[in-house]
């Protein structure tokens, strides 16, 4: 029961600071949007090496799909995992064009869910609410 309150107070919480606090959470939201280092100059230099693994474990995971029919899905995990070892292997600087178009932002989900907090923040405090009466009546 205490692990209940708990959630109860982190729900109230929540709900509060996504209702009442606007220039902070847009403050959060530029903090943790921030690079922290960049992985593709670092994943180069041993692209062969992490093509190589990223094949052998796409093998190993269509191999275990083939053992058993109702696992279907890891073999199909498998070949996008061994594609794209391949393209490790032998296509660096293509896979470099696929990361700057992956790297463009289509849709800002910052913006979508800075629009939706205060709704997120009511239904958290009227969950919170919730779960404290039915607390109180049990």
């Amino acid at each position: 029961m205490g692990w209940l309150v708990f959630v109860v107070a982190i729900s109230l919480l929540a709900g509060c600071a996504l209702l009442f606090a606007d220039e902070r959470i847009e403050q959060a939201v530029g903090w943790f949007n921030r690079q922290v280092f960049h992985l593709d100059p670092k994943l180069y230099a041993v692209r062969v090496p992490a093509g190589l693994a990223l094949i052998i474990a796409g093998g190993w995971l269509f191999s275990v799909a083939r053992a058993f029919a109702s696992l279907w899905y890891l073999g199909v995990s498998g070949a996008v995992v061994i594609a794209i070892g391949a393209l490790y292997v032998f296509l660096p600087d293509w896979l470099g064009g696929l990361t700057s178009a992956a790297d463009q932002l289509l849709i800002s989900t910052d913006e979508l869910i800075l629009n939706a907090r205060k709704n997120m923040g009511v239904a958290l405090i009227v969950s919170a609410l919730y779960m404290f009466i039915v607390l109180v009546a049990a």
